[in-house]
C-alpha cells in the first residue's frame, strides 16, 4: 500500500519534479564557474595583469549568479506546490481516519496508537519536510560523486583527499541515521501518548478539583512530560553532535585540500589556481552531505509519519458520485439476520442474528440488561459500524448504495453523552449546514422543547458554546442534541438513552418529538430504561446476550413480561 501511494503521487506530480531534478542540474553545473573564475583569476588575470579580462569575466560570474538565484526560486517553488498539492489531497483521507480513529477497537488498542491527531501531526511533519530544504540536499546528494571526478581531475591526490573526506562524512550520516531513527519513534509516541493524557485530564477537569484530584492528575502527567523532555533532550543531543562532527570534519576537509594543493604546487604538479578551486569544489562537494545530516531529523519524522498515515488511510475510499440518487426514504428498516462485532474487536460478536422489520410510522423501544448489544445494533442501523453477516436495507437498499452523506442527512442520532461543537447553538443544531434556513433550525428547536429556552439566552440562537457546551446544564445539551437529530424532519430517529439527563418537562418534550415523527411518517429507535418513555413506543425488542429475545408490538411484548429484567419494565408492564 505505501509503495502504491508513493507511485501514485510520483506519477501526479511527475511535471514538478521533473522541474525540481532539471533546476538542481542546471544549478550544480553552474556551481563549477566559481571554482572555473578562481583558476582563471589566479593563473591567467594576475600573470597578465588584464583588468578588461577580469571584467569580462566578472560580469559572467554575476550572470551565472543570476542564473543560480533563479534556479534556485524555481525548484523551491516547485517543491512548495508539491507540498501543497500532497496536503491537499491527503487531508480528506487522513481526517477521515483521524475522526474515525476512535470508532476502531482495533487501533485504540494498539501500543504504538499515539494520541488521536496522530495522522495530522504526520501530515503536518510530511508537508513541513517537504516544503523546507531538506529534500534539497537529498536531491543533491548524487552530485558529490560528479565533484569527486572533477577533483579527481585536477589531480588524482586531491581526488583521493576528498573521497577520503566523503566516506567519513557517509559515515557520519548512517550512523546519524541509526540513532536517530528509534528515537523520533520513540518521541513521537511519547508525544501522542503525553497529549492523550493531557486531554484527558482536561476533560476530567471538573470532576478531579471536586474530589480533590487535580495534584494526583498533575503527578500522573508530569510522568510523561518526563519522558518526552528526555527523549527530545536525547534527539537533539544526538542531532547536535552529529552535526557538529560534520561541520568540523567538513572544515577538516577543506584544509586538508588546501594542504594537498600546497603541496602538489611546491612540487610543480598543479597550479596556484588549483589549490583555490579545488578548496571551493571539496566544500560544494560536502555541502549536500551537511545538509542531509542538518535536516536528517525531520527525514525521519517524515518517513515515519508517512508510514503510519498510509496504514491509518489503507481503508479509507473516496465515495464514488453516484449516477442515479435514490428518493427520499419513506417506508421501512428491514435488518436481516445482522451479525455485529466492534470493529478490530476479537472478544465476539455484539449482536447476533438480529432480524426485524420496522415500517414508516412505527416506534421502537429498544430495552434489555445492560452489555445486551442494543448501542451496537443501533450503530449498524446508522452505518457507522458495518454488520460483519446480513445487511440493513433502508427501502430496500442498503446503506452503502444511498452513500453516508446523502443518508445521514435522513438520520437523527441522540447519543448517551451529547458532544456539542465549537460555534453557536444554531450551528449545532443545523449540523453545520451553511445553506440553513433560520426556519428549519427554529422547527428543530422547537420539536425539542428547546425554542423559549434558547431565546432566553444573552445571544439567542446565536449564543455560542464550547465543545463541552459551556454554560448549559447536562439536560440543556442533551436536548439541543435532541434538536439536532430532528433538524431536516428525518426519516429515522435514533435515541440511545436520549432521556438519562432531562426532568418532567423534558420527558414531555421528548415524548411529544417522538409522538411528531410517528406522525409525519418517520420511524423511531429508542434505547431506554425509563418506563416514561414507553408512551410513545408501538413496538418493543428485548435483546440479552446480543440476541433478540422478544419482538412485537409493545402491548403484547409487556404481557408476555419474558426477558423483560429491567425493574421499571416491568413494573410499567403490570
Amino acid at each position: 500500500m505505501d509503495r502504491h501511494i508513493l507511485k501514485l503521487f510520483l506519477h501526479r506530480y511527475r511535471g514538478s519534479i521533473v522541474l525540481v531534478v532539471s533546476a538542481s542540474v542546471l544549478l550544480n553545473i553552474l556551481v563549477f564557474a566559481g571554482s572555473a573564475y578562481l583558476m582563471l583569476v589566479y593563473d591567467s588575470v594576475l600573470p597578465s595583469r588584464s583588468v578588461p579580462t577580469l571584467a569580462g569575466l566578472f560580469a559572467m560570474l554575476l550572470m551565472i549568479y543570476a542564473f543560480q538565484a533563479l534556479f534556485e526560486a524555481i525548484r523551491g517553488e516547485a517543491l512548495i506546490g508539491i507540498a501543497n498539492g500532497l496536503h491537499d489531497d491527503l487531508f480528506e483521507a487522513v481526517h477521515h481516519a483521524t475522526v474515525t480513529r476512535s470508532l476502531r477497537a482495533g487501533t485504540a488498542t494498539a501500543p504504538d496508537r499515539g494520541d488521536d491527531l496522530q495522522f495530522i501531526r504526520d501530515l503536518d511533519a510530511i508537508h513541513a519536510f517537504l516544503a523546507g530544504s531538506g529534500p534539497l540536499a537529498l536531491i543533491d546528494l548524487p552530485w558529490v560523486m560528479i565533484f569527486m571526478v572533477v577533483l579527481f581531475a585536477l589531480h588524482w591526490w586531491l581526488g583521493l583527499s576528498a573521497l577520503a573526506g566523503t566516506l567519513v562524512m557517509a559515515g557520519l550520516t548512517a550512523w546519524s541515521n541509526r540513532r536517530t531513527r528509534a528515537g523520533s519513534h520513540d518521541l513521537a509516541m511519547i508525544i501522542g501518548q503525553r497529549s492523550a493524557a493531557a486531554m484527558a485530564e482536561i476533560r476530567f477537569g471538573e470532576v478531579a478539583l471536586a474530589m480533590g484530584m487535580t495534584g494526583r492528575l498533575v503527578r500522573r502527567t508530569q510522568v510523561w512530560e518526563g519522558r518526552y523532555i528526555a527523549a527530545q533532550t536525547y534527539l537533539a543531543r544526538t542531532v547536535l553532535r552529529f552535526g557538529g562532527a560534520s561541520r568540523m570534519a567538513r572544515m577538516v576537509l577543506q584544509s586538508l585540500i588546501l594542504t594537498v594543493g600546497a603541496l602538489l604546487v611546491i612540487d610543480g604538479r598543479a597550479s596556484g589556481g588549483v589549490i583555490l578551486a579545488s578548496s571551493v569544489l571539496s566544500g560544494r562537494a560536502l555541502a549536500p552531505v551537511d545538509m542531509a545530516i542538518g535536516h536528517w531529523r525531520g527525514f525521519v519524522a517524515a518517513r515515519a509519519g508517512w508510514g503510519r498515515m498510509v496504514t491509518g488511510i489503507a481503508t479509507w475510499q473516496k465515495a464514488l458520485p453516484r449516477t442515479i440518487v435514490l428518493d427520499t426514504p419513506v417506508a421501512h428498516l428491514a435488518l436481516r439476520d445482522v451479525w455485529i462485532a466492534p470493529p478490530g474487536s476479537s472478544s465476539g460478536f455484539a449482536v447476533q442474528g438480529v432480524s426485524l422489520t420496522l415500517m414508516a410510522g412505527q416506534v421502537l423501544a429498544l430495552v434489555g440488561p445492560s452489555a445486551a448489544g442494543k448501542s451496537s445494533l443501533v450503530r449498524a442501523m446508522l452505518g457507522i459500524w458495518g454488520a460483519e453477516r446480513g445487511d440493513i436495507r433502508i427501502d430496500g437498499a442498503t446503506i452503502d448504495q444511498w452513500g453516508s452523506d446523502r443518508i445521514g442527512r435522513h438520520f437523527g442520532y441522540v447519543a448517551q453523552t451529547v458532544d456539542l461543537i465549537d460555534g453557536t447553538i444554531g450551528e449545532n443544531i443545523a449540523r453545520f449546514d451553511p445553506a440553513a434556513q433560520s426556519a428549519a433550525i427554529i422547527a428543530a428547536a422547537r420539536a425539542a422543547g428547546m425554542h423559549d429556552t434558547i431565546l432566553a439566552l444573552p445571544d439567542g440562537y446565536d449564543t455560542r458554546v464550547s465543545a463541552g457546551g459551556g454554560a448549559l446544564s447536562a439536560g440543556q445539551r442533551q436536548r439541543i442534541g435532541l434538536a439536532r437529530a430532528l433538524y431536516g424532519d428525518p426519516f429515522l430517529l435514533v435515541l440511545d438513552e436520549a432521556n438519562s439527563n432531562l426532568d418532567a418537562t423534558g420527558d414531555a418534550a421528548l415524548a411529544s418529538a417522538i409522538e411528531a415523527v410517528k406522525r409525519r411518517g418517520g420511524i423511531v429507535v429508542m434505547i431506554t430504561h425509563r418506563p416514561a418513555t414507553l408512551g410513545p413506543a408501538t413496538h418493543m425488542a428485548v435483546m440479552q446476550n446480543g440476541r433478540l429475545v422478544d419482538f412485537g408490538e409493545r402491548d403484547a411484548v409487556l404481557g408476555r413480561g419474558k426477558a423483560v429484567t429491567e425493574t421499571p419494565l416491568r413494573e410499567a408492564a403490570a
